[in-house]
């Protein structure tokens, strides 16, 4: 069965680079068909990464609801107009089932072939050396597009007479058929949670998926599970923190390149062990992951700095959706977006469109407020932009510089330091 390990939506690089490497290490352990994916775009700092290392980036997918496509009963027959019809028979006889799907010379679907409809030629005695295509066939009332969305359909297909569903593509090309009971089925595919356990900051989709593992650093507010899975979670600065000593405690040495990736996913997410979420262990992990990848953590973070900000490289809403996360807590939904930027003039200068762009997120997702907390990492200190629930607002513990936006001085952490402040200010 196939497995995906994916970091939150709005990925960071410790999202990315640890859904990579414990995909790594899930190989080397026997795990078959697993696959790194990243929960939509590959923020630009990771995209540096991973060609940095000479490694094939891992793949964006939007979500992973199950789709039409992914029920698909493979090896049942599909039936072509021009075979005779004694031939069709005898495969609709092999195959055990009760009809089979027919399609033209250019593989789009026209019926399905079915001993009742055939009950006519069969008293008539009538040649049963014609193409199927010229016998009577039953035209499916339900039709379905691979790219059907199985939580959109199932009730309808299950309240169905019919025991099978012809599927087609967009341009109508039979590509297979799905069974009736195949949506009574487990899912297709399982998930790995690597730097994130609620469900609301996951990939869409993920509500129907089982989950079997998670790898995270952040707090606990997993839903529960229908029986036990691996859960580590600990108390570092990142989650490739975590990974690496996983590595470790199964004997195994990353590669240069793993290790590479590893190293850089801490240190983005430490801030270079300046951000108050770093540990000592941290720091051990990357000492050891600068021997194997030949590379210093200093380097890396260079390299992931020189790649353009957000501000400088995207729209206002790719900005704050580069990394956001969605909080509910105390009856309020809200999220919290983190930008880095080491030119806090360039945030100064796209402060209006940030703003615009927020107050349409907050309609669009039916939030009570937003914030983006815009770091500069050299310096140590962040800028926070608000919009929304004004109590919230009032109560915040920071001073507002002359434009409105509040001084952060020390901060740089959204997890440790911006979140129980805007929790306190919802009690």
């Amino acid at each position: 069965m196939k497995t995906f390990i994916c970091g939150h939506r709005n990925p960071d690089t410790d999202s990315v680079a640890s859904a990579y490497a414990l995909a790594d290490l899930r190989r080397r352990t026997g795990m078959d068909d697993v696959e790194a994916i990243c929960a939509g775009r590959l923020p630009a700092k990771a995209k540096w990464v991973f060609e940095h290392f000479g490694v094939e980036p891992v793949r964006a997918k939007m979500d992973v609801y199950v789709r039409v496509r992914d029920l698909i009963t493979p090896g049942l027959p599909m039936i072509d107009s021009s075979v005779p019809l004694v031939d069709a028979l005898r495969q609709l006889e092999a195959s055990g089932e009760s009809s089979l799907p027919v399609r033209n010379g250019e593989g789009v679907f026209i019926g399905m072939l079915s001993p009742a409809k055939l009950l006519s030629l069969f008293i008539g005695k009538a040649d049963l050396t014609i193409p199927v295509g010229a016998a009577p066939l039953h035209h499916c009332s339900q039709v379905l597009a691979d790219s059907d969305k199985v939580h959109d359909i199932r009730s309808i297909c299950i309240r169905n007479p019919h025991n099978h569903f012809p599927v087609v593509d967009e341009a109508g090309r039979l590509v297979g058929t799905v069974l009736k009971r195949a949506f009574a089925e487990e899912p297709p595919y399982r998930m790995i949670l690597v730097d994130h356990n609620e469900t609301d900051q996951g990939i869409p989709g993920l509500e129907e998926v089982p989950v079997v593992e998670v790898v995270d650093h952040h707090r606990i507010a997993f839903a529960a599970t229908k029986a036990p899975i691996r859960y580590t979670a600990d108390v570092v600065g990142s989650t490739c923190t975590l990974v690496a000593r996983m590595f470790r405690a199964a004997g195994e040495r990353p590669s240069r390149q793993t290790a590479g990736i590893l190293l850089a996913g801490i240190v983005a997410d430490t801030l270079l062990f300046q951000s108050p979420t770093s540990t000592a262990e941290d720091r051990s992990m990357s000492t050891w992951l600068e021997k194997i990848c030949a590379e210093t953590a200093e380097s890396v973070m260079a390299g992931m700095m020189a790649v353009d900000s957000p501000l400088a490289s995207m729209s206002a809403d790719q900005a704050l959706a580069s990394d956001s996360k969605l909080y509910a807590e105390a009856g309020k939904r809200f999220m919290l977006a983190q930008i880095e930027e080491t030119k806090f003039a360039l945030f100064h200068k796209h402060a209006a469109e940030l703003a615009d762009a927020m107050d349409k997120s907050i309609a669009a997702n039916a939030l009570d407020f937003m914030a983006l907390m815009v770091t500069d990492p050299v310096r140590g200190n962040s800028e926070l932009l608000f919009r929304g629930d004004k109590a919230v607002s009032r109560a915040l513990p920071y001073r507002k510089g002359p434009d409105g936006t509040f001084l952060m001085p020390g901060v740089l952490s959204r997890k440790k330091q911006l979140l129980p402040e805007v929790l306190s200010a919802l009690g």
